[in-house]
């Protein structure tokens, strides 16, 4: 009766943290969408009043001026955007693992029923992946909110380059082009960098109590894939 009444008392525990989880992951996907939403939205209104102001001083000082004080503000806003978003992936990953732990104990009292459960309960990076349908072989974080703000961003800083060029050395527009370009390409092989060394930092270290077991039987996990 004593071992009957534990169990039910961490079943019960393990139901209002699954609920608790389950409603920590959907803020962190909201907040996401938000910041994301927001950093768009700061771009497409600078593009606007980018494009009035051309029009009134199209390559002049005004226009110069505006957009060096703007687009670099603008880059910085893109930067906070992007860490924030790794963050709250690391956090969702997170998530991820505990309900995928209490599941996986969910389809042990199952027994040979486990099979109702249509998710998978491996607490690791494959399972994780796995229950959301997305493919994890050779697979990186290049399709998510932050790869998005880090691409756009980098054509921000790019840009602001690019006009710093014609501005302040007289540069052509092959030349200021060519080295915003490149500007750009640096910043989104950084930005992609810091992401993966910060989902590794942030997502290691969890040992899996159930966990997914590759073609050979060696254990596998991947929270950077």
């Amino acid at each position: 009766m004593a071992e009957a009444f534990d169990r039910g008392e961490l079943l019960t525990a393990l139901s209002t943290e699954h609920f608790t989880l389950q409603g920590a992951r959907s803020q962190t996907m909201n907040e996401s969408s938000s910041r994301a939403a927001l950093y768009i939205g700061a771009v497409s209104s600078t593009l606007v009043a980018l494009g009035f102001l051309g029009q009134l001083s199209p390559g002049g000082e005004t226009f110069n001026t505006f957009a060096l004080v703007v687009l670099p503000t603008l880059y910085l806003l893109g930067v906070f955007t992007f860490v924030r978003l790794v963050e709250c992936g690391a956090e969702d990953f997170h998530y991820g693992l505990a309900i995928n732990r209490i599941r996986g104990y969910y389809k042990q009292l199952a027994g040979d029923r486990a099979n109702l459960f249509l998710l998978s309960g491996h607490d690791d990076g494959l399972g994780v992946f796995a229950n959301a349908a997305v493919p994890v072989e050779g697979r990186r974080q290049y399709f998510t909110f932050g790869s998005v703000v880090g691409v756009i961003n980098s054509v921000v800083g790019g840009s602001a380059v690019a006009i710093a060029l014609g501005a302040f050395v007289d540069a052509s527009l092959g030349v200021a082009a060519g080295g915003g370009g490149v500007v750009a390409i640096v910043s989104v092989i950084a930005l992609l960098r810091f992401a993966s060394r910060l989902l590794e930092t942030r997502t290691g270290g969890v040992e899996a109590l159930f966990p997914s077991r590759a073609a050979d039987g060696a254990s596998a996990s991947g929270p950077g894939h």
